[in-house]
């Protein structure tokens, strides 16, 4: 079969069943804001009562199996989870089987069929079922809903430190190429277990794994043609939906605002919609493929066919007419407010590195160069407990040296090379970092590593060297160990400290520190609110992307650690009440 010809057949099915698609995702998305997520927030609001934690963070992870009431929790949650990953994924599997087979079919009907199979996710089918899902992410969350895919990814950080050791970068390649290649072998699992009445999750990836062998690239090319059409369909679309407001910004001013408000409702229904589309079209393509005798069926034509009754359908049709407008006046308000210029911090991580070796002299001017606010910097204890200004305890990833910081003296350091991207320094102590700091006027964020072979008293002793620099009052202490911000604030309650914190789910964490630095997969709108009413900063880290830095202006955070700090300041620089409505819609999508 030709590869193009789906997209005759996609187009087809788009038209005579594009009623049933937009009720579908209407359905699906309903049951996620009034049954899911609750239920998902309750669960996880009693685990936090039951350990008597805020948040759950990678410090705090463990606490909650501790607590047998958490651990119940804990299995209801990840149990309602895998449910409705499940639901989400197999319900179109189910319409497309029934829209090709002619058999008639309802909402009801096809619930009662994804409920027959729901029996098996109450055993360890289901840990293999998220298992399965994990393995097939990379194809799954391309169809998967908003809500769920936004957190369908490993957080950039834990990429981005990888790929900075040798061999970091082949080995995430090799990663991303099997668990893609994975995701191939596993795509029939799903339409396999749900459509076959006494077939197991075990069974029906073992079943894939045969069905799919010598398969890959037609699968592939089937994806693909599918992904570039969406893709393609839906920069065409925006284009269109935003063509009138350019006409209309430039002609008409005065109704640029309203036409705004309309323009990001339309364009944010259209993404909305398209997700289901796209998950309606992608199941009804992989059904064909797992069963190929589908193909020769034809397919009964369905004049207006709804899957609840007219009366039904119409409330909702009322209701969802009534969100549109109400959400066109809530996004005019949004697109008219007046853009200030953020006053976000701009922290170069570990200086300017792609101008120099992290955490070295050459980095720290790169980055002044690069018109950064402060310089993020990593100090570690040496063996006769001086700092050193380094962020890993081992010399093997700068170096090439098998050696332990702590095993080494400050003078043994120094004269240590240290390389990376084509440039060469010598690692400073952090009395020569701050000389130069002060000499070029940057201002410091020094964050306190560990090794474990520490002094006891290291802490005091880097406030007593802080303090004799005349800096303690003007640079930042921050630390990811809680014990490290209270020592420091022990020996001087006014130096001014942060506490770093790479998982955060829930509420802000306690922290005796004067601002708490969020990882970017982690932030969001809640934690900055309760940290501007606990009087606390605010930061986020590693903030690289461009739509990120963007995202980290718009929420007018206190600080951003980033590594492209030149980047991030023009960014600033051009975030203010000039830009267009075409450009705040642009901005308020991302």
């Amino acid at each position: 079969m030709n590869i193009f010809t789906p997209l005759k057949k996609i187009w087809n099915n788009i038209q005579q069943y594009f009623v049933v698609y937009v009720q579908s995702i209407v359905f699906l998305r309903v049951i996620q804001i009034v049954v899911a997520l609750p239920a998902i927030s309750y669960l996880f609001l009693q685990i936090l009562k039951v350990t008597g934690l805020s948040s759950i963070t990678e410090n705090t992870l463990f606490e909650v199996f501790r607590h047998p009431l958490g651990i119940v929790a804990l299995t209801l949650l990840a149990i309602i989870v895998i449910f409705f990953i499940y639901y989400e994924q197999a319900y179109y599997f189910i319409l497309a089987f029934f829209q090709r087979t002619g058999e008639p079919y309802d909402f009801k009907k096809i619930i009662r069929k994804l409920n027959r199979k729901a029996r098996f996710f109450l055993s360890l089918q289901s840990l293999l079922f998220l298992l399965y899902f994990l393995l097939i992410l990379p194809i799954a969350s391309i169809g998967m809903s908003p809500g769920l895919a936004k957190n369908s990814y490993i957080p950039h950080f834990i990429i981005e430190e990888l790929v900075k050791f040798p061999g970091g970068l082949q080995v995430y390649v090799a990663s991303l190429i099997l668990v893609f290649y994975l995701s191939l072998r596993l795509l029939y699992a799903v339409p396999f277990f749900v459509l076959e009445e006494n077939m197991t999750i075990l069974q029906g990836v073992k079943k894939s794994w045969i069905m799919t062998r010598r398969k890959t690239i037609r699968n592939i090319s089937y994806l693909a043609v599918i992904i570039l059409g969406y893709g393609l369909a839906m920069a065409a679309l925006s284009f269109l939906i935003l063509l009138p407001l350019f006409a209309v910004e430039r002609w008409v001013p005065t109704a640029a605002p309203m036409m705004a408000g309309l323009t990001l409702t339309t364009l944010q229904l259209v993404l909305f919609l398209s997700f289901g589309i796209l998950q309606a079209i992608l199941a009804d393509t992989l059904l064909g493929l797992a069963y190929p005798e589908l193909n020769t069926l034809e397919r009964r034509t369905e004049e207006n066919k709804s899957l609840f009754p007219v009366m039904f359908s119409r409330g909702l049709y009322l209701i969802a007419a009534g969100m549109f407008v109400f959400t066109v006046i809530g996004n005019t308000v949004s697109v008219t407010k007046i853009l200030y210029q953020p006053s976000t911090q701009i922290i170069a991580h570990r200086g300017y590195t792609a101008e120099g070796v992290e955490n070295t002299i050459g980095a720290l001017r790169a980055a002044k160069n690069a018109n950064a606010d402060y310089v993020e910097m990593d100090i570690l204890q040496t063996k006769d407990h001086q700092f050193v200004v380094i962020h890993d305890t081992n010399l093997e990833r700068l170096a090439g040296r098998n050696e332990n910081v702590s095993d080494l003296t400050l003078a043994e350091l120094q004269e240590i090379e240290v390389s990376a991207n084509g440039f060469t320094d010598k690692i400073p102590s952090l009395e020569e970092y701050i000389a130069v700091a002060k000499e070029i006027d940057m201002k410091l964020v020094i964050e306190i590593k560990y090794h474990g072979n520490e002094s006891e008293d290291m802490e005091q002793l880097l406030v007593e060297l802080l303090q004799k620099e005349g800096v303690a009052q003007d640079y930042l202490v921050q630390s990811l160990e809680e014990r490290a911000i209270a020592k420091v604030k022990e020996v001087d309650p006014d130096i001014t400290t942060g506490y770093l914190v790479a998982l955060n789910i829930g509420n802000l964490p306690q922290t005796s520190a004067d601002f708490v630095v969020i990882e970017e997969f982690s932030l969001n709108q809640r934690l900055i609110d309760q940290a501007r009413d606990a009087g606390k900063g605010i930061g986020v880290w590693t903030v690289n992307q461009e739509q990120l830095v963007r995202r980290a202006l718009r929420l007018n955070v206190d600080g951003m650690i980033t590594d492209q700090p030149s980047t991030a300041y023009e960014l600033r620089a051009a975030f203010n009440q000039e830009q267009t409505f075409v450009q705040r819609v642009q901005d308020l999508l991302e």
